[in-house]
């Protein structure tokens, strides 16, 4: 018996000192708006996140550009299919626990959270400034157009128009407020 606990002993009290290292970290994969905007390439990388915001949920528009047949007979599914989405739209009931109305409030929002990261740190790349101001030029394209599709869907809605916290919400400004916003932009 002292044997295996004299070998159990010298197994951790190996494993307990072996196990030391000193561990530096390397924080390259700590991307932030002020570490990452340093090439075109990089930029060219951000404005493609903003169409991808744009083309989630299967079809340009979110939920299939379904928020133009609100209540329409145009709209209605069949009982047996997993519809119920837009069922719910057809009879004026898509609310906020409608999942449709979420992707069609959240998709834009993610693009304009995207875009306002461009437009904010474009100028700190070192690239060519005819591309630099191809790419702005899209990222304030794709955020007017993002709010142009809140604004036709829920009205009123908050202009922003440079990087905020993802978990600010601030109030929401007048319809005339938001097409001032979009035609700045465009």
């Amino acid at each position: 018996m002292d044997i295996k606990y004299s070998i159990l002993t010298a197994v951790a009290v190996f494993g307990l000192f072996s196990g030391c290292q000193n561990l530096e970290e390397d924080p390259k994969a700590n991307l932030t708006p002020g570490t990452y905007f340093k090439t075109q390439s990089d930029l060219d990388g951000a404005v493609s996140a903003i169409y991808i915001q744009f083309a989630r949920d299967g079809a340009w528009g979110f939920t299939n550009r379904s928020t133009s047949y609100f209540g329409s007979d145009d709209f209605t599914t069949d009982p047996g299919l997993n519809k119920e989405d837009f069922r719910l739209f057809d009879r004026l009931s898509g609310g906020s626990a409608n999942g449709s109305m979420v992707a069609q409030w959240q998709g834009p929002w993610q693009g304009i959270y995207q875009a306002n990261n461009v437009i904010a740190n474009y100028g700190k790349v070192t690239s060519t400034d005819e591309l630099k101001n191809q790419s702005a030029g899209q990222a304030y394209f794709l955020r007017a157009l993002g709010y142009y599709y809140l604004v036709r869907t829920f009205g009123p809605v908050p202009v922003i128009l440079t990087p905020i916290d993802v978990d600010d919400r601030p109030d929401r400004d007048p319809v005339e407020k938001v097409y001032a916003a979009i035609i700045d932009d465009l």
